[in-house]
C-alpha cells in the first residue's frame, strides 16, 4: 500500500486557533495558491497538528506541483514554470528564426529584381543568411514541456524551409550564370515548397505556443 507523503506548509499557528479547532466542530480549512483556492477531495483535507499544518501531497499534485520523495529527499516542483519557460525558449527560438527566414526572402527579392534589370547579381550575401540560417540552434528536447495531446514538438518544417530555399538559391544562381530559364523554373518551384514549410512551421508554433500559454495562465 502506498503511503501518503504529507508536507508541512505553515509553522507557528497561534494557540487560540488551536484551541478553538479542540473544542469546535472541525473546520474545513482553504487552500489557496497564488490567491486561487485549489479544490481538495475527500480525505485530503488540510490537518492540524500540533501546531502544523499538514497538506497531502496529492493536493499539490492536483495542482499540478510534481511531488516526488526518494532517497530521503521531497522535490517539488511547479509544472507552471515548465510552462512558461516553453514560452520564452520558443519565443526567442521563433524570432531568431524568422528574422532570418525574412532576411532570406528580401535578398532573393532583390536578386530577382537585378536579374530582371539585368544588373550585375551578387549572391554571396543570399549564400551566407542561408548558411546562418542552417547553423540555427533549435528548442532541445529536455528543456520542453509536452502540452496535452503533443507528447513532444515538431518544427522540423521550419528546417525544411531552409534546405528548400538552399535548393531554390542554387536554381538561381544556376540561372544568373546560364540564363537557363529551366533553372529559373525550378528556382520558383523551390521557394514555393520553402514557404509552404514556413506557413506549416508557423501554424504549429502558434499552436504550441498558444497551448503553452494556457497551461501556465489557466
Amino acid at each position: 500500500m502506498k503511503k501518503m507523503i504529507i508536507v508541512t506548509l505553515a509553522l507557528s499557528l497561534v494557540s487560540a486557533s488551536l484551541a478553538f479547532a479542540a473544542t469546535s466542530a472541525p473546520q474545513k480549512i482553504s487552500i489557496f495558491l497564488n490567491g486561487k483556492e485549489l479544490k481538495t477531495r475527500a480525505g485530503t483535507e488540510v490537518k492540524i497538528i500540533e501546531n502544523h499544518a499538514y497538506i497531502p501531497a496529492s493536493v499539490l499534485r492536483d495542482a499540478r506541483f510534481a511531488v516526488e520523495y526518494k532517497n530521503s529527499k521531497l522535490n517539488l516542483v511547479n509544472s507552471y514554470s515548465h510552462y512558461t519557460k516553453n514560452l520564452i525558449e520558443m519565443h526567442l527560438s521563433n524570432h531568431e528564426f524568422t528574422s532570418k527566414f525574412n532576411k532570406i526572402e528580401q535578398e532573393v527579392v532583390d536578386v530577382l529584381s537585378k536579374v530582371i534589370l539585368e544588373e550585375q547579381v551578387d549572391i554571396s550575401r543570399l549564400q551566407q543568411l542561408i548558411k546562418e540560417a542552417e547553423s540555427k540552434g533549435w528548442i532541445r528536447p529536455e528543456v520542453f514541456t509536452p502540452v496535452q495531446d503533443y507528447n513532444s514538438f515538431d518544427f522540423s518544417d521550419a528546417g525544411y524551409s531552409v534546405e528548400s530555399y538552399k535548393k531554390a538559391s542554387t536554381e538561381l544562381i544556376a540561372y544568373v550564370n546560364t540564363g537557363d530559364k529551366e533553372r529559373l523554373k525550378s528556382f520558383h518551384e523551390e521557394r514555393k515548397k520553402a514557404l509552404e514549410y514556413y506557413d506549416s512551421y508557423t501554424y504549429m508554433y502558434d499552436r504550441i505556443f498558444k497551448l503553452s500559454y494556457i497551461s501556465a495562465t489557466k
